[in-house]
């Protein structure tokens, strides 16, 4: 008689498919960036070879279009390559000062689309002890998002807390943002789902994917809490330095 086949627990069946999925993830995201570097490269040669003075409006049109589609394929494959490495590029733990990872963050936001008005109140916040490089990531797109998703011509009002709970440290930051359907507040996990428009607002909708994936590999939780037109509050714990 054949021998029955063993039975896999639903635990492990889906930790099996969740390393399944994040091996797909880094294959795809490895395997898309030379292809895209190809047509990048051959595509500037066949530009240089033909010259652009002689390229008629629509040809011109042509070029515009592709180069924007080649733009956005490269950003959806690094954030492919970067919700890999959350597992796959882990560092170890360390204690952390967050008013330092908000501080870097604001000095690289700088450098894009927040505003030399915005109104960020944090006190002395609880260490953590987390991977520095994840923890930073965590605090840059929330921050990213508060700056970006704002109504045209407001001043962003950003305000963070944290206490700590047991071995943990939760945060709250909020923001005076264009807020979103309580409806909809799980669709901004979702790996590429955007509740706007590129042209609206930019982006490939992946950064909060990223943020809930650290913050859960660090064994903590992070939900948000919104209303249109009067902002977010994302909740979200890390764990308590010792």
């Amino acid at each position: 008689m054949a021998q029955a086949m063993k039975k896999i627990p639903p635990e492990h069946q889906v930790e099996i498919i969740a390393r399944e999925f994040e091996d797909f993830v880094y294959i795809v995201s490895h395997d898309l960036g030379a292809p895209l570097r190809h047509i990048r490269e051959f595509t500037r040669l066949m530009i240089e070879a033909r010259g652009l003075d002689s390229l008629d409006q629509e040809e011109m049109e042509y070029v515009h279009f592709l180069e924007v589609s080649l733009e956005k394929m490269d950003k959806i494959q690094q954030a492919l390559l970067e919700y890999s490495r959350v597992s796959t590029r882990a560092g170890p733990s360390q204690t952390i000062e967050p008013s330092g990872l908000i501080e870097e963050a604001l000095r690289i936001l700088k450098r894009g689309h927040a505003k030399d008005s915005e109104e960020i109140e944090y006190e002395a916040l609880p260490k953590i002890y987390a991977d520095p490089v994840q923890a930073q990531s965590v605090f840059l797109y929330i921050l990213d998002n508060a700056f970006k998703f704002q109504a045209t011509g407001a001043t962003p009002k950003i305000q963070i807390k944290a206490d700590i709970r047991g071995d943990m440290t939760f945060f709250e930051i909020a923001d005076n943002g264009i807020g979103i359907d309580q409806a909809h507040v799980q669709e901004v996990f979702r790996l590429f789902r955007k509740l706007h428009t590129a042209e609206t607002f930019p982006g490939v909708g992946a950064g909060l994917t990223v943020v809930k994936k650290i913050v859960e590999r660090h064994g903590g939780e992070i939900y948000l809490e919104s209303e249109i037109g009067r902002g977010t509050r994302i909740f979200f714990s890390l764990p308590a330095a010792e």
